[in-house]
């Protein structure tokens, strides 16, 4: 498993249920109305697993999805988390990264996924923490690259959120 090459990470629920119904409703079936729901989820999980001395950040932004899934569901469901995320949680949101590649994530062989995305970043400002947010990690190698972008661009730290996670992990080691 590729770890996101964040200065944190955090995910607020396991890509199952409930939770997992409410994600591919917004991606798939427009139901934006959910966005509240799966970006309280996430700000609530922040609040517990982050001391408030540890909130310092500047900024979120998202993993932007390519212009042709754009086009096709009519919105990108990072931005609209990241933006009701920034809100909930009192930090401004701007969009710092746009998807260079056109590699598509959902159904890819796991070795694909791996290989990324390729993200371009603008400038953070100096000495910024940047929150970058997706709905769901899978390999986390989409954060990971975000992460990078943002970091080339100057960002001073990057955090990785996302909704939920997909990664199974083996409770028996």
């Amino acid at each position: 498993m590729v770890q996101p090459e964040c200065d944190g990470a955090l995910v607020a629920v396991a890509y199952e249920g409930i939770a997992r119904r409410l994600i591919l409703n917004l991606k798939y079936r427009n139901r934006k109305q959910v966005v509240g729901v799966l970006a309280e989820l996430l700000a609530q999980r922040i609040h517990r697993q982050v001391p408030d001395s540890a909130i310092d950040f500047d900024v979120v932004t998202w993993a932007p999805t390519s212009t042709a899934r754009l086009r096709r569901r009519g919105h990108d469901q990072s931005e609209l988390l990241a933006r009701r995320l920034a809100r909930e949680i009192g930090v401004p949101c701007r969009r710092l990264l746009i998807k260079v590649s056109h590699n598509v994530q959902t159904g890819a062989s796991r070795e694909l996924r791996l290989r990324g995305s390729v993200f371009s970043a603008r400038n953070p400002g100096v000495n910024r923490h940047v929150m970058v947010v997706d709905d769901v990690v899978t390999t986390g190698t989409t954060l990971r690259c975000a992460a990078d972008a943002l970091r080339t661009a100057g960002a001073r730290k990057v955090t990785c959120v996302a909704v939920a996670s997909a990664l199974r992990y083996d409770h028996r080691r």
